[in-house]
């Protein structure tokens, strides 16, 4: 389960990096208020598969804690006060775009070799 979300993040990176060096840009169809439901299924899948195999792994995995703990306050700021959340998105799209997609990519990135490497040490 481990390599299946690693490969979710890389896969989802890639969407990202390939759409954007296309001339479409998936962040910003993902952060386009009427998207609110694909957006938040793409982070619950994340959210029950991080869900998944932290509860069913022991020792407890801290790096897939923290992923599941960063997916989970990003759906409760997006249900609680979505109008802050895309306020702070379009504030990233408009000050960026550049910088804001690629670190989008980056951090997706991480994730995935962060959580192949938490499988070497949990």
């Amino acid at each position: 389960m481990i390599l299946l979300l690693a490969f979710l993040y890389t896969l989802y990176a890639f969407a990202y990096f390939y759409s954007y060096k296309s001339g479409y840009s998936l962040l910003k169809y993902m952060y386009k208020r009427k998207n609110i439901n694909a957006y938040l299924s793409v982070e619950m899948l994340f959210l029950i598969l991080t869900s998944f195999i932290l509860f069913t792994n022991q020792p407890l995995n801290w790096v897939i804690a923290i992923l599941m703990t960063l997916h989970l306050i990003g759906i409760g700021w997006l249900i609680s006060n979505p109008k802050s959340f895309y306020d702070m998105a379009e504030e990233s799209l408009m000050m960026d775009e550049n910088i804001t997609e690629m670190s989008v990519v980056a951090f997706l990135l991480i994730s995935a070799v962060l959580v192949l490497v938490s499988r070497l040490y949990f």
